[in-house]
């Protein structure tokens, strides 16, 4: 499809989910954590704070695996 915008023409590409994941797939890896970054931009808005939170607890290494969890749970009774 061609836009014509003032002077200048635009083509616009019109893809599907597979065909853009397909494009990205054959991005170096450095310009793939770009696209990644970007979309995480993208949707940040809509995701809940209470899963930014866990995730944040994650990287910190506030965690505890759920097995360890339950046997903990176990033993304490």
């Amino acid at each position: 499809m061609r836009l014509a915008l003032g002077l200048e023409t635009t083509i616009i590409s019109l893809m599907g989910v597979a065909e853009i994941l397909h494009e990205i797939d054959g991005l170096p890896l450095s310009e793939r954590w770009k696209v990644l970054e970007h979309a995480r931009h993208l949707v940040e808005p809509q995701i809940p704070e209470s899963f930014k939170e866990a995730m944040a607890e994650i990287e910190r290494g506030e965690v505890v695996e759920l097995d360890e969890a339950l046997k903990e749970l176990d033993h304490a009774e």
